[in-house]
């Protein structure tokens, strides 16, 4: 999505990681390794871009992106069921 001229690193990090967790959604737990290095990368970039992301603010992502569809929408355009993914994935990761 960000592969245009202009586009901010944090947007191009966003895509990145987003397609990364679409592409693992069809067929991966959400407690795989793959995921959960993902949902490692996902927190570190948030934490860059948005003034931290602690365990807290990590659940609480993770709560929005299954169960809110303003989140759906904008997750989904990288792969039908990458907001649920995204949240079991985070879920799983923090051990609940």
């Amino acid at each position: 999505m960000a592969d245009y001229i202009g586009a901010s690193g944090e947007q191009a990090g966003t895509d990145r990681l987003a397609q990364a967790f679409a592409n693992l959604a069809p067929e991966n737990d959400p407690g795989c390794p793959e995921a959960r290095a993902l949902v490692e990368k996902w927190q570190a970039h948030m934490a860059a871009y948005h003034g931290g992301c602690d365990r807290e603010k990590l659940r609480n992502m993770g709560q929005l992106y299954g169960a809110d569809d303003r989140f759906a929408e904008t997750l989904d355009s990288y792969g039908t069921g990458t907001a649920h993914y995204m949240g079991e994935a985070i879920m799983k990761y923090l051990g609940e």
